[in-house]
């Protein structure tokens, strides 16, 4: 039976596994190794996650399969209190086509129950994400990149009114 429960720092290492994991297989036809390794380490390294996960501003749920974490995501309200941002979202290959990553983008928006709109930032290349979050009811509402490491990434902002 699959659980939701928000994380704690007993799973940081558990979570940096499976986003190690989850951005391998994603982007290995976007980025090279070398590149996955560098912008992971900087986005999911362990102090990182524990910071995110103590702080009272982010809200940090996993989903497990037993003693397995399975999935996670994590959002934070913008600083107006409007707008909820997405920040991760990630299950691991296994269980994708299972509901949980919509089930985990239902309960993070249910924790933030003044939010009017969700927003989050998708990589371009991504299109299975991409068709994810258009099947939940987001649009494309702009365009964004990031650099990492010398690295550029292109994304899309996406946006789904509440």
């Amino acid at each position: 039976m699959i659980t939701f429960q928000k994380a704690g720092s007993k799973d940081v290492r558990k979570i940096r596994n499976l986003l190690y994991q989850s951005w391998t297989r994603t982007y290995a036809n976007i980025f090279s190794p070398e590149e996955i390794k560098s912008i992971s380490s900087n986005w999911h390294s362990i102090e990182l996650l524990a910071k995110q996960i103590n702080d009272p501003s982010i809200s940090f749920l996993i989903a497990k399969d037993k003693d397995k974490i399975i999935g996670m995501c994590n959002g934070s309200m913008s600083k107006d209190g409007s707008t909820l941002n997405i920040e991760r979202l990630h299950v691991i290959n296994d269980y994708q086509g299972k509901g949980i990553g919509s089930k985990l983008t239902s309960k993070i928006i249910g924790m933030f129950s003044k939010a009017v709109k969700v927003e989050l930032e998708v990589e371009k290349n991504n299109q299975s994400a991409i068709g994810f979050y258009q099947k939940l009811g987001f649009k494309k509402v702009g365009n964004t990149s990031f650099e990492e490491s010398g690295i550029k990434i292109p994304c899309f902002v996406m946006q789904k009114e509440l």
